[in-house]
């Protein structure tokens, strides 16, 4: 790789792509991440109140270490619930999923269950492709002997 095209990479990285599109911003897909993860567990926290005070549910979180490409390593919750005889384990997996933003899953001795993050707008998940071939006009015009 020749020089030019080395520093033509870098500053592909480092700003609008070749068709003007941002670079994303990695260390703010992951804290918006973490920061759903919060919203979750403070949801079901609040969820779980009159139980916990009864004394029925109890709940810790264990410290849980995620990697994923481009974003890289980074620090979560795992949160473990007991009640009834029964233990859940309710784990963060990641934000760089395809069609959602992210997912947590819940595990417990009945199987599993996938909570997903969606766009409140999303119809489901979308497709964007590209052609560079000859136009279907084109195609179509095209004679063979």
């Amino acid at each position: 790789m020749s020089r030019k095209a080395f520093e033509e990479l870098l500053k592909s990285h480092n700003g609008p792509d070749e068709q003007g599109h941002e670079c994303i911003d990695w260390g703010k897909q992951r804290d918006e991440w973490l920061g759903f993860i919060t919203q979750f567990y403070e949801t079901l926290e609040q969820w779980f109140k009159p139980y916990k005070d009864d004394h029925s549910l109890d709940y810790q979180y264990k410290v849980l270490e995620l990697t994923e490409d481009n974003i890289g390593t980074y620090q979560t919750r795992q949160m473990l619930v007991q009640f009834a005889q029964q233990n859940l384990k309710i784990t963060p997996v990641g934000t760089l999923l395809i069609g959602t933003k992210g997912r947590i899953d819940m595990e417990g001795g009945r199987g599993r269950i996938q909570f997903i993050l969606a766009d409140k707008n999303s119809h489901g998940p979308g497709l964007m492709t590209s052609y560079s071939g000859p136009s279907s006009e084109e195609s179509q015009k095209t004679e063979i002997e």
